[in-house]
């Protein structure tokens, strides 16, 4: 059977198994992480790549069974984390601002 994984830069990764399977059989359902209100990301959601899979190259568009990507992207958590410590701080020196004023105003 063959699984592909999404690159970030594009195309696919394939990889390989002897598992076979027949015609009209189902598939077991995927487990769904990261449920959200509004669902969960395409790069989350797909079948666990099973043990003993091998690479079997790349290519444009997914073949077989799609598998999630192997991780987050770097600069997406390096982005969020930056944008969480812009906010804190953001949050720190208004809370600075107005309890500055509120002190000059009870002065």
């Amino acid at each position: 059977m063959i699984y592909s994984r999404w690159k970030p830069d594009g195309g696919y990764e394939y990889y390989a198994t002897t598992e076979r399977r027949a015609l009209g059989t189902d598939l077991p359902t995927p487990r769904l992480a990261g449920l959200s209100p509004i669902g969960v990301a395409s790069t989350d959601i797909g079948r666990s790549l099973p043990a003993g899979a091998r690479p079997a190259g790349a290519g444009p568009l997914a073949k077989g069974q799609v598998i999630p990507m192997a991780s987050p992207s770097t600069l997406g958590t390096v982005s969020a984390s930056a944008t969480d410590l812009a906010l804190l701080t953001l949050a720190a020196l208004f809370g600075w601002w107005v309890r500055g004023a509120l002190a000059k105003e009870l002065a």
